[in-house]
C-alpha cells in the first residue's frame, strides 16, 4: 500500500481500512491526516473526482520531493518560523545600532528630543515593514497595494528627521568644500551596514524567486535602517547634507531593486 493508492481509495467515496493501510499510516505523515477527524479531509477527495483526485496525489508528490531536495542556508533561513525570522531581522538591526551607540559618534544628548523621537518612529516603521515583508503574499490584489503603499512610505519616512526642529540649512563650520566626499562617505557607509539586513530578508523569504513587492520593501528596510545608522553615526544636522546622503539611499537602492527586476523579466 502506497500513497496513490490510499488516495485513489478515498477518491472512490470510502474509507481504505486493513493492515496494509494501517501499517503504511505508521510512516507516513501526509497520509495520516487524511484520516484524522473521522477521515473529512480524505472523505473530501471524493468530491473533486478521480481525476482531480489523481493530479492532486501528483501534486503532492512533486511537493514532497522539492521539500525533501531542501538543501543549505537558505533552505534553513526560510524554514524557520515567522516570528523567529523576524525577531531575529529586529535583532539584527538592534545589534548595529547598539554598536553605533557604543562608538558615540553622535552623542545621544546632541541630537534633540526631536530627532530622538523621529528615530523611534523610525525603529517602529522598520518593524512593521520587516513582518509585512516575511508575511506570505496574499493573493488580494487591495492587499497587494497596501505592501506597496508601506514600501513607497518606508522611502518617504525618514525625510521626518529633516524636519525636525534641529535641522537647519546651514551648521557653523560645515562648509561647501568636501561636501560631495562627506555626502558620498555617509551613503556608502549607511548602505554597507544596511547591506546585511536585505541579505537576510531575502535569505528568509520563502518564494525560490523574491517577488518584486517584497524586493521593494527590503529598499524601503534599507531606507529605514540606514537613516536610523546614520542618524547615531553622523553629527551633522544640514539638511543638505540629510537630503544627499541619508534620505538618497532608499531612493537608490529602490531604483536599483526595480531596475534588476526589469532585467530579470527582460531576460526571461
Amino acid at each position: 500500500m502506497d500513497c496513490a493508492e490510499i488516495r485513489q481509495g478515498f477518491g472512490t467515496g470510502k474509507v481504505p481500512s486493513g493492515a496494509a493501510v494501517r501499517e503504511h499510516l505508521v510512516d507516513c505523515a501526509p497520509c495520516h491526516e487524511l484520516f484524522a477527524d473521522g477521515a473529512v479531509l480524505g472523505r473530501g477527495l471524493s468530491r473533486v473526482g478521480p481525476d482531480a483526485s489523481a493530479r492532486v496525489a501528483e501534486q503532492l508528490v512533486v511537493v514532497e520531493s522539492l521539500i525533501a531536495g531542501e538543501r543549505g542556508v537558505r533552505a534553513f533561513l526560510r524554514s524557520r518560523a515567522t516570528r523567529t525570522r523576524w525577531l531575529s531581522m529586529l535583532a539584527l538591526a538592534v545589534l548595529l545600532l547598539g554598536w553605533e551607540l557604543v562608538e558615540r559618534r553622535a552623542p545621544l544628548r546632541e541630537l534633540g528630543a526631536g530627532r530622538l523621537l523621529a528615530g523611534l518612529l523610525l525603529f517602529g516603521a522598520l518593524a512593521l515593514v520587516a513582518h509585512s515583508a516575511l508575511r506570505p503574499l496574499p493573493l488580494a490584489p487591495r492587499a497587494a497595494r497596501a505592501r506597496m503603499v508601506l514600501a513607497l512610505g518606508a522611502w518617504c519616512l525618514p525625510c521626518v528627521l529633516w524636519l525636525t526642529p534641529e535641522t537647519r540649512a546651514s551648521v557653523e563650520g560645515f562648509s561647501s568644500v568636501g561636501f560631495g566626499q562627506r555626502a558620498l562617505g555617509c551613503f556608502g557607509y549607511g548602505s554597507a551596514l544596511a547591506l546585511p539586513s536585505f541579505a537576510l530578508l531575502w535569505g528568509f523569504h520563502r518564494a525560490e524567486h523574491v517577488p518584486y513587492r517584497v524586493g521593494a520593501l527590503a529598499a524601503g528596510l534599507v531606507a529605514l535602517l540606514s537613516s536610523l545608522i546614520l542618524l547615531l553615526h553622523c553629527p551633522s544636522a544640514q539638511r543638505a547634507h540629510l537630503f544627499a546622503g541619508h534620505f538618497s539611499i532608499g531612493l537608490v537602492w529602490f531604483a536599483a531593486v526595480s531596475t534588476v527586476v526589469w532585467w530579470r523579466g527582460r531576460a526571461r
